[in-house]
């Protein structure tokens, strides 16, 4: 893993331009204090398993970057990169229960959401749940990133707690009840 992942950072930084070489630096530089302190804490506890798994999800990751066109090996780093450490869904559930308790819970609330939508605005309403998700997904892997257990159990609590709130909410208020409440829970993972 490890020299897969040094030449995929490499060729990040090789195919950036002159003038933003020193930001992709950082960038790389940040990646790779939390992988390596994401494996370290993993081993730290005597979970060699999760250890096993973050370090194949990286692999991964750093795979899709050496796939990537030279243009676009920043923004495939950077996206591959902030996802790798959370919990992979396909592998519910076998990996963090809470998790994928969560992930079960969002995609129902999703799915609700979406059919209590007027036909017309199916489009739109597809549109705010795909925007939606990005962001969610988004403040999860941050979460994850962190390392910080505390934050990593509480974070599915919150979007399990919001997507509840859709669920339950009736079908002309899911848009509403949806943006406010993920919303609250993208800012709450943020504190």
């Amino acid at each position: 893993m490890k020299l897969k992942l040094a030449k995929a950072l490499d060729e990040v930084v090789f195919a950036a331009h002159p003038p933003k070489k020193s930001e992709v630096k950082k960038a790389m530089t940040g990646h790779m204090i939390t992988i390596h302190a994401l494996i370290a804490n993993a081993r730290a506890i005597g979970d060699e398993k999760k250890a096993i798994s973050i370090a194949s999800s990286y692999e991964k990751a750093a795979d899709i970057v050496l796939a990537a066109p030279p243009a676009q090996k920043f923004d495939a780093m950077e996206s591959t990169f902030s996802i790798a450490a959370m919990p992979d869904p396909t592998k519910c559930p076998t990996v963090d229960k809470a998790y994928c308790e969560t992930y079960s819970k969002i995609k129902k609330a999703q799915e609700e959401f979406i059919s209590a939508a007027p036909l017309a605005k199916a489009a739109e309403i597809k549109d705010a749940v795909i925007a939606q998700g990005f962001a969610m997904g988004k403040a999860i892997s941050k979460v994850y990133t962190t390392g910080d257990e505390k934050k990593i159990a509480a974070i599915p609590t919150d979007y399990s707690n919001a997507a509840d709130e859709v669920i339950a909410s009736a079908p002309a208020e899911k848009y509403e009840v949806m943006e406010g409440t993920f919303t609250g829970a993208s800012h709450a993972s943020e504190a």
